[in-house]
């Protein structure tokens, strides 16, 4: 066990049964965690892109910071390899519509296929139908996806992190993702308070 370095999947110490068990445990977890948070309620969600509450958003950016700071600890105690953690191609155009469409979908539905799929669990009828649209749009992607595919996969830039484009290592982008984060819930939390002002709370 000296040599038990995480992901554990990855690198041999878990069986593909048991690492189907662990990620059922953490699934049914984070379900009951953004049901106790409120993510599963649609309004909540919509409600930050009309600066009603900013909720959301903090508790993301917290989120990822709590991890990325876990990650940097873990790869210097040498408990983690961080090059065996999956990291998806960058297509920067496809990305960026892909993005979106996405979040004009979250804007109207105030769901996004994680939360609706938690929501569904709880017996929300809105998450039904949002889930339900996300299935026609698959089935529609797929349908057309013969006369979209050059799009889809073009402008690739293959795994591309922070550190490759202002230099330096793992350490340099999690510095940068602490700045980005902390910069655009500062940055929320001031367009809603121009939003709000004048407005009688």
């Amino acid at each position: 066990m000296d040599n038990l370095i995480l992901p554990l999947y990855r690198n041999g110490f878990l069986s593909s049964e048991a690492n189907f068990f662990f990620a059922l445990i953490m699934g049914i977890t984070f379900g009951f965690v953004l049901e106790r948070t409120g993510f599963t309620r649609s309004k909540l969600i919509s409600g930050t892109f009309y600066f009603k509450s900013l909720a959301v958003p903090k508790i993301m950016g917290t989120t990822v910071v709590t991890a990325a700071t876990w990650f940097i600890i873990f790869s210097w105690l040498g408990w983690l390899d961080i090059s065996q953690l999956y990291t998806p191609a960058t297509y920067v155009w496809p990305y960026v519509v892909g993005g979106l469409m996405f979040g004009a979908g979250m804007v109207m539905a105030g769901y996004c296929p994680g939360t609706a799929v938690a929501g569904l669990g709880t017996g929300k009828t809105d998450a039904l139908v949002f889930l339900l649209g996300v299935l026609a749009g698959m089935f529609v992607y797929f349908i057309i996806y013969p006369y979209v595919s050059d799009f889809a996969n073009s402008s690739n830039l293959g795994v591309l992190k922070l550190h490759d484009l202002f230099g330096g290592n793992e350490y340099t982008s999690f510095i940068i993702t602490v700045i980005l984060e902390t910069s655009i819930i500062l940055f929320m939390m001031l367009l809603r308070k121009i939003a709000n002002t004048g407005k009688t709370v």
